[in-house]
């Protein structure tokens, strides 16, 4: 099955806006508990930014595997 790219590249770009604003909000709150001055915001904004970069390259890796996979196979 050929994966759609319009929707794979898109449903990146919700996972990446939700992943800002969610650091964003958590970071604000454990700032204001433990009074760190924005060091929460930035830590969780690095983190997930990281994660997300590692996601992208497993899943580009394995939409590379099923194209690979695709052109494999005899056409009918």
């Amino acid at each position: 099955m050929k994966p759609n790219r319009y929707l794979i590249f898109a449903s990146m770009g919700v996972e990446l806006v939700g992943l800002i604003i969610g650091c964003l909000f958590i970071g604000q709150v454990l700032d204001e508990k433990f009074g760190t001055k924005g060091l929460m915001v930035i830590f969780f904004s690095i983190a997930s930014l990281v994660g997300w970069f590692v996601h992208l390259i497993f899943l580009l890796k394995r939409i590379d595997r099923m194209e690979e996979q695709d052109a494999k196979r005899p056409k009918l």
